[in-house]
């Protein structure tokens, strides 16, 4: 790999929140490189600061010192607005309570970031269907997602994500709202993403998802204690 497979680099960001007269470190001076294809784990005990982190890595919120260049651009400091495009064009979220729209199909749901970018409709269309075929959900797709298991709904939320080829997957907590086996198959899900070449970085507290990741970034009171790889960096 080269520099130019640095999708992520941060230096020393930090994020501070006023609570009752101070200043309180959510994140101290937090630095670290994500390369293209990499598949990663960030964890550490309840407020460690890993929300936060995600939140500033996935353009919902903006740090209060330090850098954050994504895709060699520095993103820091852009406005609301940019943010807003950067998220849409360049970002996949899945999150634990799957954040799907009540009234909408599973086809409208995945949709939705391509109406945001301004797709046009047949193309949304299509590329819709063919990400939820992707994720094994092609007969569920007229649905809506009070008529779908939470496994179900999950996948939905991931071709949601998918859907605009985004340059990171973030993934919160995926598996918190699902059985046991449910949740395997949606962490082998992930993997399968990793080995078609994705960057998927999952959010957990569970230290047995997190030894799914093949590197893992563990935090402690707003700050990284460990930055280990358990396997390859890239896939296979």
């Amino acid at each position: 790999m080269n520099a130019s497979d640095v999708i992520v680099r941060l230096d020393r960001l930090c994020k501070r929140y006023p609570i009752g007269g101070e200043a309180v470190n959510a994140l101290a001076g937090v630095s670290f490189e994500v390369r293209a294809g990499e598949f990663i784990a960030i964890t550490g005990p309840s407020g460690s600061g890993k929300s936060t982190l995600m939140h500033i890595l996935g353009c919902l919120d903006r740090p209060t010192s330090g850098t954050y260049f994504l895709d060699g651009r520095d993103i820091s400091n852009v406005s609301n607005n940019e943010r807003a495009l950067l998220r849409n064009r360049h970002i996949g979220f899945v999150f634990q309570a799957f954040n799907l729209l009540q009234r909408f199909t599973v086809l409208q749901n995945v949709e939705l970031p391509m109406v945001y970018g301004g797709v046009p409709r047949r193309e949304r269309k299509a590329r819709a269907q063919q990400h939820i075929e992707l994720v094994g959900l092609g007969p569920r797709a007229h649905h809506r997602p009070v008529q779908l298991s939470g496994g179900e709904r999950q996948r939905a939320a991931i071709a949601r994500a998918l859907v605009n080829d985004p340059l990171l997957i973030f993934a919160d907590e995926p598996t918190g709202n699902l059985d046991t086996k449910t949740g395997e198959q949606i962490l082998l899900l992930f993997e399968t993403l990793h080995r078609q070449g994705r960057t998927v970085i999952i959010v957990t507290h569970d230290p047995a998802i997190a030894g799914r990741a093949h590197r893992r970034i563990s935090l402690r009171d707003g700050s990284v204690i460990e930055d280990v790889r358990q396997g390859p960096a890239s896939p296979a």
